[in-house]
């Protein structure tokens, strides 16, 4: 009987630590060090779970911030769009986001791609 308890009670932490899990970017479009030969039309972010995207922002090789079409997620959502408002000329550009998951921690990162 204790040991059935053990298994139980081992098992409930599982699930429980599983439960507060971080979500965290699993995919983009453009991906990470990827080589373009035309400007994307949208920069698109997947995660693991549904997220707040609270913040985008794409940065030329320069430092310039280059216009999105991104308003502050209001919902959560797993898979986000973003439209990228002008054609990007020849360069290395960096995507910075910004996230809250459902849990209320912030989470973050970051990506390169290149336009050929």
């Amino acid at each position: 009987m204790k040991n059935l308890l053990k298994v139980a009670l081992g098992a409930a932490m599982l699930l429980s630590i599983s439960a507060h899990a971080h979500y965290e970017l699993i995919s983009s479009t453009p991906g990470e060090g990827t080589l373009l030969t035309a400007s994307p039309s949208q920069i698109k972010l997947t995660f693991s779970g549904e997220v707040r995207l609270i913040s985008v922002e794409l940065l030329s090789d320069s430092g310039d911030t280059q216009a999105l079409d991104f308003t502050m997620s209001r919902t959560a959502q797993a898979v986000k769009e973003i439209p990228v408002a002008d054609d990007l000329s020849a360069g290395t550009y960096t995507v910075e986001w910004r996230a809250m998951s459902s849990d209320s921690h912030r989470i973050s990162g970051a990506f390169s791609f290149e336009v050929k």
